[in-house]
C-alpha cells in the first residue's frame, strides 16, 4: 500500500508532472527514469539555513562548476529536477515525488522523525554526480549523493526523533561527466544508417552477431518474443556507448542484460511477455529504451 503527502504547493507541482511526463510511471526509479531533463537556473542557491517545522526534508541540487563536491559561492541551483524521497511509516511505504524549485531548492512537507530516508535525483544529462561528502567541508554545504548506475544520485539517511525541524542537509552537486556525448540513437536510427555504426560485431549475450545480421533483427517484427525485444533496446545501447555517450546511468542495465539474454536467449527462443523471465527483463528493456531516446543521461541525437 503506497501513499503520497506533500504540501499544497508540492501536490500541485506533482500533479503535473503526473499527468504529463510521468502518466505512467510505476515506480520512483521509472518516474526519475521519464521525467523532462533539467536545465540549470540562472539563480544562484541560498546557503543552507535548515527547516522550519513544516518543511520536513529539503536540500538543494546544484551546478558544482568546479567538481570539489561543495556548493561554492556563485555555483547556481538546478531547476526542473525530479526528487523521489522514500521512506516506510506503519508498514505503508510513502514515495514523494517533486521538482526542484528554479533555484535548485526542494522540501518534503511535514514528515515524521525517526524514520530512514531515501532521496533519489535524476542525473541530468551531460553530468555526473560530484563526490560526495567532502571532509573539507560540513554536511550542510558538500553534495550527498552517490550514483546508483541506473541514472540517479541516492543519498540515505534517518532522522532522530527528538528532530522536529527535519533535515537541510541533502544535497545534490552535479558536474560536467567528462564524456564528448555525440548523442544517443534509437533501434530506428541504427538500423537505418549501417555506415554509423562503429564496429562489424557485437556479441549480445554471448552470441556474436554480424552488423548485417544484428540489423536484420532490428528489423524484424517478432513482437510476441521478447528475446527481440531485449536486443531492439541492448543493441543500440552498446552502440550508443561505444561512440562516446554516457554510460554512467545504464551501464548495471546493459550489463544484466547481456546476462538476460545469456540466460533466456539467443534471439528467437521464445520468451513470451507473460512469462518470469520478462517480469525480470522489462525494466532493463525500459531503462535501455529511455536512454537511447535520450532521456537519462546523455542527450539524444540532433
Amino acid at each position: 500500500m503506497s501513499q503520497v503527502r506533500s504540501t499544497e504547493r508540492v501536490e500541485s507541482q506533482s500533479q503535473e508532472l503526473l499527468q504529463g511526463p510521468l502518466k505512467h510511471a510505476r515506480t520512483a526509479a521509472l518516474a526519475l527514469a521519464l521525467v523532462p531533463l533539467a536545465a540549470v537556473a540562472g539563480n544562484a542557491a541560498p546557503a543552507d539555513t535548515g527547516c522550519a517545522s513544516s518543511a520536513g526534508i529539503c536540500g538543494t541540487v546544484f551546478y558544482d562548476t568546479n567538481g570539489n563536491g561543495v556548493q561554492d559561492a556563485g555555483e547556481p541551483g538546478i531547476g526542473g529536477v525530479s526528487v523521489t524521497i522514500t521512506y516506510t511509516e506503519g508498514g505503508d511505504i510513502i514515495t514523494l515525488v517533486m521538482p526542484t524549485n528554479p533555484d535548485g531548492t526542494y522540501q518534503s512537507g511535514t514528515t515524521p522523525s525517526g524514520t530512514t530516508y531515501t532521496v533519489s535525483v535524476q542525473i541530468p544529462p551531460n553530468m555526473t554526480a560530484s563526490p560526495s561528502n567532502n571532509p573539507a567541508t560540513d554536511d550542510e554545504h558538500d553534495s550527498d549523493g552517490e550514483p546508483d548506475g541506473n541514472g540517479n544520485s541516492v543519498a540515505h539517511f534517518t532522522l532522530p526523533q527528538s528532530d522536529l525541524n527535519g533535515d537541510a542537509t541533502t544535497d545534490f552537486g552535479f558536474t560536467n561527466s567528462g564524456f564528448s556525448n555525440p548523442g544517443t540513437g534509437t533501434p530506428g536510427y541504427w538500423k537505418n544508417h549501417p555506415e554509423a555504426w562503429p564496429v562489424s560485431a557485437l556479441t549480445v549475450g554471448g552470441v556474436t552477431y554480424t552488423k548485417d545480421q544484428a540489423i536484420a533483427i532490428l528489423n524484424s517484427s517478432v513482437s510476441k518474443d521478447k528475446t527481440y525485444t531485449m536486443f531492439s533496446s541492448l543493441v543500440p545501447a552498446l552502440l550508443n556507448v561505444t561512440i562516446g555517450n554516457d554510460s554512467t546511468c545504464v551501464s548495471e542495465a546493459i550489463a544484466s542484460a547481456q546476462t538476460w539474454m545469456a540466460t533466456y536467449g539467443p534471439v528467437g527462443k521464445g520468451v513470451a511477455a507473460s512469462s518470469y523471465a520478462w517480469k525480470v527483463g522489462e525494466p532493463l528493456h525500459r531503462q535501455m529504451d529511455n536512454y537511447n531516446n535520450g532521456m537519462l543521461c546523455a542527450p539524444h541525437r540532433d
